[in-house]
């Protein structure tokens, strides 16, 4: 079984984890659907690990880390691997168009940097 840790800034604050918390206790309905899937992807993340597979989830090549987006329509969340079976929930958004949002991406980058300069990797 695999460990899912959450970004943490050098302030404390944790987007991904304040996140899930707003969702999961809004009464949006569609709040409500997002919440169920990210759950349950991320119980097949901690479950499967880097066995998760498309749809739910995608490596993305060609970066400077390997980073992997978790799927649930209509949010990315990027992670990375960190050490032997953690999994860093970096940072999350709303896709709003057929490619992968370049400052999004790069925002999960600096994150990435950020963590592996504090913590190793």
């Amino acid at each position: 079984m695999y460990k899912i840790v959450f970004y943490q800034d050098k302030n404390g604050r944790r987007e991904v984890e304040e996140y899930l918390k707003r969702i999961s206790s809004s009464r949006q309905l569609n709040d409500k659907r997002v919440a169920g899937k990210l759950r349950y992807q991320l119980e097949l993340l901690e479950l499967l690990g880097p066995q998760i597979e498309y749809p739910q989830a995608r490596f993305l090549r060609g970066l400077k880390y390997p980073i992997w987006e978790l799927r649930p329509l209509p949010e990315r969340l990027f992670f990375i691997a960190w050490q032997k079976d953690n999994f860093v929930l970096l940072s999350h958004y709303t896709k709003d168009q057929n490619k992968t949002d370049i400052k999004q991406l790069n925002h999960a980058i600096r994150l990435a940097d950020d963590w592996f300069e504090r913590f190793g990797k």
